[in-house]
This record gives C-alpha cells, sequence and structure tokens, in this order.
C-alpha cells in the first residue's frame, strides 16, 4: 500500500528552523510566516536585556544545509536564490537577512541582503543568484553583537546615505571651516550660521562614524550640556549659541574621526560599492572618481587642525571655494586613501 513521502528537504527546513531559534537569545520573539512561498520565512523581534517590545523587526529566509564546508576564506556560498526573490527583498521596508543553518554542527550562519546588494553581488541578469556566508557570522557572542550592529546600520541605511553624501560633498569646507572656529576668541559666541554648519557637520560625523567606523561618539546633547555648563560659570553668553571655547573642544574631539569616517564613505562610493551608489548619485560618483576630496592630503591637519600653514590661509574664507587642480587626474590618492 502506497502512502505519502515526507519530502527530506521539508525536514532539514524544519530543523533549521528549531535550530536557529534555539541559537537566538530567549527575550527574542520569533514569528513564523504560515505561507513562506514569497521568499521570507520568519519575522524576528529583537528585544533588549530590558525584554521592552520596541519593534525591531528583522525579516528572515531560513535555508538548511546537511553540512556547510567552507572555503580557505572561511566563506561559503549559497546558491540559486530567484531573481524575483531577491527584488521583493529589496522592496521590502525592514532590514532582510538570509540565514544558513548547519544541520551538521547545529549552526546558523548569517547575511546581511542589503548589504550584499550595495555591494553588487546581485547584478546581473541571470534567473538565479548567490549569498555569500562568512563563517564567523554565527549567532556566538561577537557573531550575536555583529548582527545587531548590522541590523541598527541597515535599520538606519536611509540617514546613514544621505550622511554620506552630505559629508562627501562638503568635507571640503570643514577645513576652513575649522580654521575660522580656532582662530576666534574663546569667549566669543558664534553666529547662527556657523552653528548650522557646525551641527550639520556633527550630524553627518556621528551617523557615520557610529555605522562605518565602530566609534561610540557623543551624541550632540553631550554639547548642549557642556554648554549649559559654560553659561553657569559666566564663561559663554547667555543664549544656545556655542561659544569658541566649546567649538573648540569638540573640533578637537570629534575632527579626526570625521576625516577619517568620510575616508571610508568615500571608498564604500568609489570603490567597495561602486555598483550601487554609481547609479543612486551617478554625478557625486562621477566627481570622485574624477577629483577625489581634499581629506587625502597628508598634511591636511598640519594645514587645517594646527594652522601651520597662517601665511598662506590669511583670507580663510576663500578656502571654502578652493579648488585642487593637482588631482584631477589620480583616482585613490596615496596610501591615506587604500
Amino acid at each position: 500500500m502506497e502512502f505519502p513521502i515526507r519530502n527530506i528537504t521539508h525536514t532539514i527546513e524544519r530543523r533549521a528552523v528549531e535550530i536557529l531559534t534555539y541559537s537566538l537569545p530567549e527575550e527574542w520573539i520569533v514569528r513564523e510566516m504560515t505561507e513562506r512561498d514569497y521568499g521570507i520565512d520568519l519575522y524576528i523581534e529583537i528585544v533588549g536585556k530590558d525584554r521592552k517590545v520596541t519593534g525591531k523587526l528583522v525579516a528572515i529566509q531560513v535555508k538548511g544545509k546537511t553540512e556547510i564546508k567552507f572555503n580557505s576564506n572561511g566563506k561559503y556560498t549559497f546558491s540559486g536564490i530567484k531573481r524575483a526573490t531577491i527584488n521583493y527583498w529589496n522592496n521590502l521596508p525592514v532590514p532582510v537577512f538570509t540565514i544558513v543553518v548547519c544541520i551538521k554542527t547545529q549552526t546558523p550562519y548569517w547575511a546581511s541582503i542589503d548589504a550584499q546588494n550595495r555591494e553588487g553581488r546581485f547584478k546581473g541578469e541571470n534567473k538565479t543568484t548567490s549569498v555569500r556566508i562568512k563563517k564567523e557570522d554565527n549567532f556566538n557572542k561577537i557573531g550575536l553583537l555583529a548582527f545587531n550592529l548590522t541590523y541598527s546600520r541597515e535599520k538606519k541605511w536611509p540617514g546613514i546615505e544621505s550622511a554620506i553624501e552630505k559629508s562627501l560633498m562638503s568635507f571640503t569646507s570643514f577645513g576652513p571651516f575649522c580654521l575660522i572656529c580656532r582662530r576666534r576668541p574663546d569667549t566669543k559666541a558664534c553666529s547662527t550660521t556657523i552653528q548650522y554648519l557646525l551641527l550639520q557637520h556633527y550630524e553627518n560625523y556621528y551617523l557615520l562614524s557610529k555605522h562605518l567606523y565602530n566609534k561610540r561618539p557623543k551624541p550632540i546633547t553631550y554639547w548642549y550640556k557642556e554648554h549649559l555648563k559654560y553659561l553657569k560659570k559666566g564663561e559663554a553668553q547667555g543664549s544656545l549659541q556655542f561659544s569658541y571655547k566649546l567649538i573648540k573642544e569638540m573640533i578637537i574631539d570629534f575632527a579626526s574621526d570625521y576625516r577619517e569616517a568620510t575616508r571610508i564613505a568615500n571608498l564604500l562610493v568609489v570603490k567597495h560599492q561602486a555598483f550601487y551608489f554609481s547609479r543612486k548619485f551617478p554625478h557625486l560618483f562621477v566627481h570622485l572618481k574624477k577629483r577625489p576630496l581634499t581629506f587625502v592630503e597628508s598634511d591636511w591637519f598640519a594645514r587645517y587642525y594646527w594652522d601651520e600653514y597662517e601665511n598662506e590661509t590669511q583670507n580663510i574664507e576663500m578656502k571654502f571655494f578652493d579648488d585642487f587642480d593637482g588631482y584631477d587626474y589620480l583616482d585613490l590618492v596615496d596610501e591615506i586613501n587604500c
């Protein structure tokens, strides 16, 4: 007598979901989908140690493999993903991850679909494509931290992307801005224009430093609290405008990391995620390729931070509009931008 036979693939997929659920922090919420044919098997809601449910949703596709064999570089390619599925993932309003579970070792490995899309992983017109899995991207203590950081970056990507564009378009003005501020008397309050420029640079710095450079920058509220301290001491005027003394402290605190974070952003645009950015910001991409930004100058700090070129920078405001013809025929300039 014949009976239906349970497909081994269904068994592996069910086991993969069980292993993943067991591997996640116990406070996280796993919501399985009743329909799985469209590329999403479940949603994970990330819950912190305080157990507050704040709506941090991640869309997940789960795949199981009897055994995953990584190459010598600790990478594994999972193939056979339909182009239509990639298109669907790219249209979802939440970060999307593919998780491939090794049944033999009972280890799930994750990959950010959004990040691999920007890296050009899915370019082309083939009906199927693949996802790259890294051995270190699992759910042990370090891998879980990396997963959370990646989720946070992808969740906030629209703002980060805006900061990338703004910082790359305005960083050439940051050096002259530093000089203007550093040459002003400490007790003098800055103008509204100076403060707006400062806050715009700082907002760009905060997002890029935190999400691209993995730093822990001070929130802007920290500096407003410092400003209040100066007001109470009588070392600043009674207004919202920062004193130049405080601005100089800010510049000392964030200029170096801002420059490095902007350099990293530049490399994302012209090199590591060039396929994506050349289509998202084509005019910016072309300009950066043809005329690299001045933060690649090896003497940037001497010129703009330590003010060692005083004789050349008497008219600081003119520097806002300077061009640097020496870089016109270069791509990525010197070892600073490799």
